[in-house]
């Protein structure tokens, strides 16, 4: 590989990165879209026009800068999940670059830490709920 190269752990956190993007323009379905148990898309095309699409609905949005960050010419993402249990979400992803390069990789995503982990006004009032539940578990014992 080159030094332009890319890993497959720095293309996962362009696929969170994507979901992120998709969730401020759109959370409601966003959320209703990573809630549901049926399977929803993630496309992207060279130009940084992305669509998140399942039955919920369909979110569209742009990361041209986040693919410019790749630095690589990228021609397409494709990335199907899958709902998982307790809040994990399976994914098969797919990075197409000019040339015929592939790179495709599986992996699953936690909703939660991605949640906890995200910045804005409701990724920290979710960080305090979950706080609040943990104290409240602890001083009844649990």
């Amino acid at each position: 590989m080159s030094e332009n190269s890319v890993s497959s752990y720095q293309l996962k956190i362009r696929v969170i990165n994507f979901i992120e993007l998709a969730y401020k323009e759109n959370d409601g379905v966003t959320t209703s879209l990573i809630k549901e148990k049926g399977p929803f898309t993630l496309k992207v095309n060279e130009r940084g026009e992305a669509m998140l699409i399942g039955k919920a609905g369909t979110v569209r949005f742009d990361v041209s800068e986040e693919v410019k960050q790749i630095g690589l010419d990228l021609k397409m993402v494709s990335v199907m999940f899958s709902g998982g249990r307790e809040g994990k979400l399976h994914y098969m992803a797919s990075f197409n670059f000019a040339g015929g390069v592939k790179v495709e990789f599986s992996s699953i995503l936690d909703i939660e830490k991605l949640i906890l982990s995200c910045s804005g006004l409701l990724c920290r009032a979710a960080r305090l709920l979950k706080g609040r539940h943990q104290q409240i578990d602890q001083s009844v014992g649990l």
